[in-house]
């Protein structure tokens, strides 16, 4: 029946080649979203360098380990292809397309997810300025750098109207640059 219903398939006027699996692209398809949703969701399974007791901390660590989170979507999306690719065999041009393009990005994922696993690990910096300027999600302090609010959407609308330049802010700021808390200071100190 589904050798039938395949070579009854015709796109563009031409027929589907037998070869491809319509039932494992699909399985895989699935697996590759489940897993996506699942990676998405995923609470931290690892210690933050953060201090927990700390709320500015605590809201840094949220922040960062949603980060790590999209890191591990990303993977999630990549990783069911590179299986496909080593399980099943196809046409060879086709198999080796797919294995080379899974195993690519499987490495290009994974080291974006071990990067934002090592921040989420990392002990946090505090920096505390005078900001410069804001645009979009990096911020600039004066004299003292710029750095990716990494915020959720909802905590940055609501930072907004108070973030703007001349502002003194404390910053709780990753090794790679990324700011996962922010909050309006009322004295400039420094560290």
């Amino acid at each position: 029946m589904t050798a039938a219903l395949r070579r009854s398939l015709r796109i563009n006027r031409q027929m589907l080649p037998d070869n491809v699996r319509f039932g494992r692209v699909v399985l895989t398809l699935v697996v590759s979203i489940t897993l996506f949703l699942l990676a998405l969701h995923i609470p931290a399974f690892m210690a933050a360098g953060a201090d927990m007791t700390d709320s500015a901390q605590r809201d840094y660590a949220a922040n960062i380990w949603q980060e790590t989170q999209t890191s591990l979507a990303l993977v999630a999306i990549v990783l069911p292809w590179l299986v496909y690719a080593l399980l099943w065999r196809g046409a060879p041009w086709g198999r080796r397309i797919l294995l080379a393009i899974a195993t690519a990005g499987v490495i290009v994922t994974t080291w974006f997810a071990l990067l934002s696993a090592q921040s989420y690990a990392a002990l946090p910096k505090q920096v505390v300025g005078l900001v410069d300027r804001v645009q979009g999600r990096v911020i600039a302090l004066r004299g003292g750098g710029s750095y990716y609010l990494v915020l959720s959407d909802q905590e940055l609308n609501a930072d907004r109207s108070w973030l703007r330049p001349g502002a003194s802010v404390e910053l709780w700021v990753s090794p790679r640059g990324h700011a996962g808390a922010v909050s309006a200071v009322t004295e400039v100190g420094g560290d």
